[in-house]
């Protein structure tokens, strides 16, 4: 008895039909400019019609998805008349909005470089880790192994890109990885290893060496398990179950706060 339903029945009958055909058929390799093509015509990130120039902030003119550029250009989902600046909840140095694995490695690291841990605050729309985070699974990309080096995994980072990557960007993760994996295993991070206690690391897509490190299939799980220990034992504070609705700006333009709900 099969367990799908019905109307996949005749589609299951033709995959059965015709696989040994498609076992023996050999499909030729695509050239680059196949590739360029096929991406263009199909793919969201590469079709034209996808994107539009931004008209607002720091990033003017750049090419982004209509639905980023919807976001950023919109009007304030608040009737500004309708806000009282006057009334602070909580005024603070540093505000972090969101409490995933980068919004509470963000609060650490403002911690960790002076600023007291009652001068930031962190806001999030559900419970400080419920995020993509934690969710996860795959494992996280470092160069630490004798025969790796960042320098390698610039070229698989901008090679799978298709080199459309921000170097700067690129060059910051590939740099900072192996530091970042030193700091996690010091707070209590339990990665895979090997019996002799070096790091268990295995290939991801397109990489040329065996750089993924992992905690199981839970990677993400342990790591935001450690960074919300972390962030409880310095005493930073957080806000559960207040979305952040809106920014603030000040006479400058620069973002100096938030509407919370």
């Amino acid at each position: 008895m099969s367990v799908y339903p019905e109307y996949m029945q005749e589609s299951i009958r033709r995959v059965e039909e015709t696989r040994p055909a498609r076992m023996g058929t050999n499909y030729p390799r695509l050239s680059l400019a196949e590739q360029e093509e096929l991406l263009r015509r199909y793919h969201p990130d590469y079709k034209p019609e996808g994107k539009r120039p931004l008209r607002v902030g720091p990033s003017y003119g750049e090419l982004v998805p209509h639905e980023v550029a919807d976001l950023l250009e919109a009007y304030p989902l608040v009737d500004p008349a309708r806000i009282d600046l006057s009334q602070v909840d909580y005024d603070v140095d540093v505000l972090v909005i969101g409490g995933g694995g980068a919004g509470t490695v963000a609060a650490l690291w403002a911690h960790y470089s002076g600023v007291p841990a009652d001068r930031i605050l962190i806001v999030t729309k559900l419970r400080h880790g419920d995020s993509n985070s934690i969710m996860a699974q795959g494992g996280i990309q470092a160069a630490t192994k004798p025969h790796d080096s960042p320098a390698i995994h610039f070229l698989d980072v901008m090679g799978g890109g298709h080199f459309t990557n921000d170097p700067r960007l690129v060059r910051a993760l590939v740099e900072d990885a192996p530091f970042i994996i030193k700091w996690h295993e010091e707070l209590g991070v339990m990665y895979d290893k090997e019996p002799d206690g070096t790091m268990l690391t295995i290939h991801g897509g397109g990489t040329s060496k065996k750089r993924m490190h992992s905690c199981k299939d839970y990677t993400g799980l342990e790591i935001m398990r450690v960074l919300r220990d972390e962030a409880r034992n310095v005493g930073i504070p957080v806000l559960e179950f207040h979305p952040a609705v809106e920014l603030l700006t000040d006479e400058f333009g620069q973002v100096a706060g938030a509407v919370v709900w």
